[in-house]
């Protein structure tokens, strides 16, 4: 008989206590709730490869206290039997623009704009690694409760605009009161690509070329500024030098573009994470020599119509290669010894990543290494790993049979 999942968010870092709360309620008296809750008689995966089989996990204010076959249940704890159930922990998500605010272009006009509009930032407005995601941030439920639907129970937001975007924030995805527990960092991760900014006007750079140029010289600049050379302060630079030892994380999009990333940190010794799109399978072995964790998105291209021989015509041999293909992308970088982790980007609202998922697994991708993210050396959220031991638990929910 096939078991039903009920996933178990990795919500709040072991950091994060519970015995204090210094912030005041005006709506009457405060009645804490310190009962404990017993989940007995299921199936925990504490790691994608330790399973403990008719196990509990006992939680105490929204926190994981304990996990194992023969954990001791205090008195006046609230017991629910889940036999024939399986507990995951959640899956986090490190490139996501949850809570954030899109950007809206604003260019307009027909003249160029070569100097910058700011004045003690960096010289070119496309580069703005004072961006800070949490600055923008605003809790959604609808958007929370779809990605838990698909098993996320954590998220790394960050502004989605720019050359150099700025610091991310880790977010929790349950319910809880206030983004004073909800937000396990500020300053999750720093944030690159090549495009240029949506909401700022200024010309350069204009091509793929001017896009590397421009972060190379970043990179130099900021170099030389840390070394004291600069009689003048730059903010920009400032605030990327603060978060230079934080992960880095490089929207590269393309198989081509995420070599070009690679050679660019290596140049600089910043070891970027880098967003792939989709397409890897098609220059494996480039991809591979970059030693880069690779974060693959499952929005896999849907199947064309080409019942219609008139509208057929209009699909190219390229496109169909790429649908019939694109599934096997998670399992052929897997197979050849690529790190990876998985994201819901590019999927409306993270809607079918589960579906996705199974579907990689069809197509080859290991159920272990399904679950399984990759330590990052300069990573403060993948070095918890993305399905490590829960710390706390979301509102559990069915997601029915998981392979």
């Amino acid at each position: 008989m096939k078991l039903k999942m009920l996933v178990f968010g990795l919500c709040l870092v072991s950091s994060i206590g519970f015995s204090q709360d210094y912030f005041p309620k005006n709506d009457g008296v405060k009645v804490a709730n310190n009962h404990y809750t017993a989940l007995t008689n299921v199936t925990i995966y504490t790691s994608p490869t330790e399973i403990i089989e008719k196990g509990t996990l006992l939680l105490k204010n929204g926190r994981v206290v304990a996990v194992g076959k023969n954990v001791q249940i205090p008195l006046q704890t609230v017991v629910t039997d889940l036999s024939g159930k399986t507990i995951y922990p959640s899956f986090i998500d490190l490139f996501s623009d949850f809570g954030v605010t899109k950007p809206t272009s604003a260019r307009g006009g027909r003249g160029s704009q070569y100097e910058p509009t700011r004045e003690g930032f960096y010289w070119n407005d496309h580069i703005m690694p004072e961006n800070n995601a949490i600055d923008q941030f605003s809790f959604n439920a609808k958007a929370a409760k779809d990605l838990m639907s698909q098993g996320f129970g954590v998220v790394n937001t960050h502004i989605q605009d720019g050359v150099a975007r700025g610091s991310g924030a880790l977010i929790a995805l349950n319910a809880i009161e206030t983004d004073a527990q909800r937000v396990l960092s500020s300053r999750s991760a720093q944030y690159f690509s090549f495009n240029k900014s949506a909401v700022k006007n200024q010309s350069y750079p204009g091509s793929l070329m001017g896009a590397m140029a421009l972060l190379r010289q970043f990179f130099s600049d900021a170099n030389w500024y840390g070394k004291g050379n600069s009689n003048t302060r730059d903010r920009s630079i400032e605030a990327f030098n603060a978060q230079k030892n934080s992960l880095a994380i490089f929207d590269a999009g393309d198989k081509g573009n995420i070599v070009r990333a690679d050679k660019i940190g290596d140049a600089y010794q910043i070891p970027f994470a880098i967003l792939g799109g989709g397409d890897s399978y098609e220059d494996l072995a480039a991809i591979k020599a970059t030693n880069a964790t690779i974060i693959v998105p499952l929005n896999f291209p849907k199947a064309y119509d080409v019942e219609d021989p008139y509208q057929a015509n209009y699909v190219s041999l390229e496109d169909m290669r790429a649908w019939n293909q694109a599934p096997s992308n998670p399992s052929t970088l897997q197979k050849a010894g690529v790190p990876i982790t998985l994201t819901a980007h590019g999927l409306k609202g993270g809607k079918n990543f589960l579906s996705h998922l199974r579907k990689s697994v069809q197509y080859g991708l290991d159920k272990t290494k399904a679950l399984e993210a990759p330590d990052h050396k300069t990573s403060t959220i993948t070095k918890q790993k993305r399905f490590g031991p829960p710390k706390a638990w979301c509102n559990g929910q069915f997601l029915g049979d998981f392979w």
